[in-house]
């Protein structure tokens, strides 16, 4: 049974900014990543930390614990240093019973059987219910465009299912809890 599961996307080859939220998470069960893993893309500026090479390494270290969907800044080699094969645009996830779409969000996905919605590409973090859904995009760790330090998401089984935003100083920004 999954306990915890780590939300995150847009790190865009920032380990610092990685390395900081293992730090604040602890233990974790998988890392759901919607994209965007190591290039900071033509239209971004470098991001503190920068170190694709190292973040990759790091990604290699979970294994299959990684689940993950392909960003619009995301090639081939950037999955080879990973050690990733291929990563589809798409990905349903059965968590505890709890169906999970993830997709980066640069292109429109809709599902009806999903009751958590997880995207990314926009690096501004989201978290609400729409339609009986959850939505989440945990925004961007390392090139925030939302006023924050960057964020992450966190989402926790129990009794019930609580999905968080955090900001890179552990702060919480916003949690939902459903059954």
């Amino acid at each position: 049974m999954v306990k915890k599961a780590l939300v995150i996307s847009d790190t865009h080859g920032s380990v610092e900014s990685f390395e900081k939220i293992i730090d604040l998470t602890g233990d974790i069960d998988f890392i759901i990543h919607a994209g965007d893993y190591l290039y900071h893309g033509p239209r971004n500026r470098i991001p503190r930390g920068y170190n694709p090479a190292k973040l990759a390494e790091s990604f290699k270290l979970f294994g299959d614990r990684l689940i993950g969907v392909k960003g619009n800044c995301d090639a081939e080699i950037d999955f080879m240093l990973m050690g990733v094969s291929e990563l589809p645009a798409i990905r349903f996830i059965n968590l505890n019973s709890k169906k999970l779409l993830v997709f980066h969000g640069h292109k429109p996905v809709e599902s009806e059987d999903a009751v958590i919605i997880i995207k990314g590409h926009t690096h501004i973090h989201e978290l609400c219910t729409y339609k009986n859904r959850i939505i989440m995009n945990p925004g961007s760790p390392s090139l925030p465009k939302d006023g924050t330090p960057g964020t992450f998401g966190v989402i926790e089984f129990g009794d019930t299912v609580s999905l968080y935003i955090r900001d890179l100083n552990g702060r919480l920004i916003k949690k939902e809890t459903f059954k």
